[in-house]
């Protein structure tokens, strides 16, 4: 079995998943470029050593005992150049991170929705605000904010450093930007599409580290339609950094829904034992975020509202103020 990384606390399980997929995704394929520099290092030291080494040759000294065939070394690693084998490695960051997204927006939304409204949603929060779609229509379409959770986890005192509520419709316009990327890979034999060149349009207005609240903006390349679509690995490196920001913004943002509130019915625990003492409110406090903690929840303001509702759910004891 697979050890996930661990995300950090978040509301919404799928995005803790999703935040861990996406540090998973990295510590698989940032040691796989530097075993696969190592071994074109190797390879060709090889071959220019024996100019007339077989195919045979390199599968028995690189191959032998990993379980394949190894047919492809020599391609991989004297035919291919390191530029061509970078993209791939670009691509794949690029496609498994939208793949990332993609399944969390879908686990997300399915938790209140199904049918149209679900799938209308799941799209919605792919995209920015336009004409009345967007993001923000599907923030309605999950429903108003429950009394309980106001304030709790999306209040500025206890929001993650990937939160970047500001900047969520710059974010997405960025994402468009690399999902048309995307799409044009994987649907128009790697040639830009007009979508592709409109999405570049509305990206590179945006396109600062201030707009889209990063350290870096990733790095890219100007689409041209017809044209072959060029891919930056570390661009992709700097678009995994905008899908964390894009999930820890939703999960904050919507964390007063009654989908939230059914996440922490169902995961939050409770005080037990000793622990339910009479104490000063000073200890009922650091009990009650230690719980929150050990629950999997991101920091929390305990309002007066949810403390009844831990209080009605047996979470802590009646007596405690």
């Amino acid at each position: 079995m697979i050890k996930m990384a661990d995300a950090g606390n978040f509301v919404y399980q799928c995005a803790r998943d999703a935040h861990a997929q996406i540090t998973q995704l990295s510590d698989f394929v940032s040691p796989t470029i530097v075993a696969m520099w190592n071994l074109r290092w190797q390879v060709r030291g090889f071959v220019a050593e024996h100019p007339d080494a077989k195919q045979s040759d390199l599968v028995a000294r690189f191959a032998l005992g990993s379980g394949f065939k190894g047919n492809e070394v020599k391609r991989a690693c004297v035919d291919n150049s390191w530029e061509d084998q970078e993209e791939r490695f670009a691509s794949i960051l690029l496609t498994n991170s939208i793949a990332i997204y993609e399944d969390f927006v879908e686990q997300l939304v399915g938790l209140t929705l199904s049918g149209d409204a679900k799938r209308r949603a799941y799209k919605d929060l792919q995209y920015p605000n336009a004409g009345g779609k967007g993001f923000q229509r599907a923030y309605v379409a999950l429903g108003a904010p429950e009394p309980i959770l106001s304030g709790v986890f999306n209040s500025p005192a206890v929001r993650g450093r990937w939160f970047s509520g500001s900047n969520l419709q710059n974010l997405l316009i960025c994402f468009r930007f690399f999902k048309e990327t995307r799409n044009a890979l994987t649907h128009n034999g790697g040639r830009a599409t007009a979508d592709l060149v409109e999405a570049y349009d509305q990206f590179r207005a945006i396109a600062t580290e201030t707009d889209l609240s990063v350290k870096e903006v990733p790095q890219h390349s100007e689409p041209i339609e017809g044209c072959r679509v060029a891919l930056s690995l570390r661009g992709m490196y700097g678009f995994s950094d905008v899908i964390l920001r894009l999930i820890a913004t939703h999960d904050a943002n919507l964390s007063d829904r009654s989908a939230a509130l059914g996440e922490v019915d169902r995961r939050l625990g409770k005080i037990r034992g000793p622990a339910r003492s009479r104490v000063d409110l000073d200890r009922q406090q650091k009990r009650i975020d230690g719980l929150i903690k050990r629950s999997g929840f991101p920091d929390a303001v305990i309002t007066g509202v949810f403390k009844d509702f831990l209080r009605d759910t047996d979470r802590i004891p009646q007596y405690w103020i």
